[in-house]
């Protein structure tokens, strides 16, 4: 077998995979057909002698050459049809024909007579499309593609069964079932099914068209007939097994558009194909017929739902531009909200740390220096305990209000968590920082933060400072900015710890020098 490629697939996906031992398999003549395939050499009488030693596949190629999938005077041997089917027809119809209902999972799981239902047709909607509108691409690959392009949600099934069967039920349409897929185990059902037909060693021209089997009109080159016709073919199949047939054909009727450009007429001659050719199909794969369907009513409601659903997105695009204006002028304000702490108003962690990380490789950079203030306020689960916590958070926004005023242009500060905050002080040193530091421990020892009762309620900080600083080719204290932050909070700790209501600087060898004027 070749290589299979996981790198597509969630690890721990791929061992619950590896571990299921009724994932769908190859028959021993396909494996054969296979092997037979990739001999350079090998050519249509040494498939039909290969194809020979399987009376089943035999009778169904030899009807299959003979049904309205390949239109001609009626053949009478094996042989015959090999000639008229070809290596690459008699791969992709034995892969059919040997994976059809094989699968084991049904009571708790998906509906595996719909699956098939939609390879088939699906694989009918390729033919039929390479004929009516005459395109040029690999039909047989593509053929092969269609029918497999969901046999990752057999895999799925057979692994998780109870969950898929929940999230196969769940989904109103194939496309939200692989949004659902995605939320569930980190990928869709077109990524397991090419790393389980990479698994079987089917060679890359047909396994790769798998992995874009689902692609949206504008993802795929307006010259890739093949891929456009993948894309389009199972959605073409949903009028006949949807339960909202009515909406099953709307999609398929826009899709035609997007995809191929079909006109109406086009549209309505595939239709009328597939369901003339439908019976003859389902007898060649032994299954039950899907029931005909009122192409020309369902059309025409289509047609209705689509012109409805213009005139109500024409309506929406007028409101939706003044929404746009709406929202453009006011996305700086919401911008700024997504960086602010909701009770205090400054920075909160996140942008501050983001603030912090820039800085730090600014001056790694271009060189300069960085000061963190790391602030703690003394004694506030007291204050809360004594005041109530509405009167704790009035106390939070007011020191928040005094640190900022605290700050010189090009500084910033934010609350770091509960009653911990922190200022950048880009370009300072430790002088400057800690004359910043002074001013607002001084600040906070002459003004009540607010009163109560006609109470004036006055707060301590505990304070530590580190600085990076770069300069005459230096060797740095800190290695990021993690380090420096971690140091700025180390010497307040010590401060706390010390004491309280004191500043103290991280030196670069590990210790806290107390700063603090009153030390």
């Amino acid at each position: 077998m070749q290589q299979v490629s996981d790198s597509q697939l969630p690890p721990t996906l791929i061992k619950k995979l590896q571990d299921c031992r009724t994932l769908p398999s190859l028959p021993a003549i396909v494996v054969s057909i296979l092997e037979l395939a990739r001999t350079p050499t090998a050519g249509t009488l040494e498939l039909a002698n290969l194809v020979a030693k399987d009376p089943s596949l035999s009778a169904k190629l030899l009807a299959a050459a003979n049904s309205a999938f390949y239109a001609g005077s009626e053949l009478k041997t094996l042989q015959q049809a090999v000639n008229r089917i070809g290596m690459e027809g008699a791969l992709s119809l034995s892969l059919s024909f040997g994976l059809a209902f094989r699968g084991t999972r049904d009571s708790n799981g998906m509906d595996l007579d719909n699956f098939w239902k939609r390879a088939l047709i699906s694989g009918m909607v390729v033919r039929e499309l390479q004929r009516l509108m005459n395109l040029r691409f690999d039909v047989e690959t593509t053929y092969l593609a269609a029918v497999l392009q969901d046999i990752g949600m057999l895999a799925l099934n057979e692994m998780d069964p109870d969950i898929y069967g929940v999230i196969y039920h769940s989904a109103r349409s194939h496309r939200q079932l692989a949004s659902f897929e995605e939320r569930e185990y980190g990928t869709n059902h077109t990524q397991v099914g090419h790393w389980l037909c990479s698994r079987w060693g089917l060679p890359e021209k047909y396994t790769l068209p798998l992995l874009n089997s689902h692609q949206l009109p504008k993802e795929i080159d307006k010259t890739n007939a093949a891929q456009r016709v993948l894309a389009l073919s199972g959605l073409m199949a949903d009028p006949w097994l949807s339960s909202n047939q009515e909406m099953a054909m709307t999609l398929a009727y826009q899709a035609s558009q997007d995809y191929l450009q079909m006109d109406e007429r086009q549209f309505s001659h595939l239709l009328l194909h597939l369901q003339d050719k439908l019976p003859d199909i389902a007898r060649l794969f032994e299954i039950k017929a899907p029931a005909q369907i009122d192409t020309f009513n369902l059309l025409q409601e289509a047609k209705h739902l689509l012109v409805e659903r213009n005139l109500r997105m024409m309506q929406k695009l007028a409101q939706q531009q003044q929404e746009i204006d709406e929202l453009r002028r006011n996305s700086e304000k919401l911008q700024e909200q997504l960086k602010k702490d909701p009770l205090t108003g400054i920075f909160n962690r996140q942008y501050t740390e983001k603030e912090l990380q820039q800085h730090f490789m600014a001056i790694q950079q271009s060189g300069g220096s960085l000061a963190v203030v790391f602030i703690d306020l003394d004694y506030f689960k007291t204050l809360n305990d004594q005041y109530g916590h509405a009167l704790g958070d009035s106390a939070l926004k007011a020191f928040a209000t005094a640190l900022e005023q605290e700050l010189e242009s090009g500084c910033i500060a934010g609350r770091y968590g509960g009653e911990e905050f922190v200022a950048l002080l880009p370009g300072f040193n430790q002088d400057e920082a800690l004359a910043f530091a002074r001013r607002l421990q001084e600040h906070l020892a002459s003004t009540p933060l607010l009163s109560h009762n006609k109470e004036d309620i006055y707060v301590s900080a505990s304070m530590g400072i580190a600085v990076q600083q770069l300069r005459d080719n230096a060797q740095p204290v800190f290695a990021d900015a993690d380090e420096l932050v971690s140091a700025a909070d180390q010497a307040m700790y010590n401060a706390k710890r010390t004491g309280r209501n004191r500043i103290l600087l991280f030196t670069s060898g590990g210790q806290s020098q107390d700063l603090s004027e009153n030390s």
